[in-house]
């Protein structure tokens, strides 16, 4: 179990300490909206991530958190010069116990990965571009698990919101 929640932080690009007994959310804080210009990768996502920490682990692109530090979101994206399919990728990339996974979905123009370790939910969507080399775009969330229903209309508006 231990080697299966490493394996989860580092696909998902991260591993933090989960914060008891805070609020929930603040949806009424308003949104932000990220563009990448050079690869196209657009999301929109919770303007109350106001802390900029540095690049995303997996690829270039801007990794957020809030300021209290419950929650983090990276948004990147991956060359894909091998062309994978968002199925291809995850067999060559997805090194964790398909068990282990909350949530899996395959389609072919993207993948959305969900787990719970540590009292965190770990959410990833990845959007596979067709056009101009394959460019992966991916944003990834990290939130306590306590506050999971404050949390699903963020998620749903984010991963609806993912454009390449």
């Amino acid at each position: 179990m231990r080697k299966a929640i490493f394996v989860i932080s580092v696909f998902l690009g991260i591993a933090q300490s989960a914060h008891a007994a805070l609020p929930p959310p603040n949806p009424s804080g308003g949104w932000s909206f990220f563009a990448d210009e050079q690869y196209g990768t657009r999301v929109d996502y919770p303007r109350w991530f106001s802390v900029r920490e540095g690049q995303p682990a997996l690829g270039p692109g801007e990794r957020l958190v809030t300021p209290d530090r419950r929650a983090e979101i990276e948004i990147y994206s991956l060359p894909n010069k091998g062309r994978d399919t968002p199925r291809s990728y995850l067999v060559e990339k997805l090194k964790l116990n398909p068990a282990a996974l909350h949530y899996k979905r395959v389609t072919p123009r993207f993948f959305v990965l969900s787990a719970a370790a540590n009292g965190r939910i770990y959410y990833t969507r990845c959007n596979f571009s067709q056009i101009e080399g394959g460019t992966i775009h991916c944003f990834y969330i990290g939130y306590p698990q306590s506050e999971k229903r404050d949390w699903d209309g963020i998620v749903t508006r984010m991963s609806f919101s993912l454009r390449p």
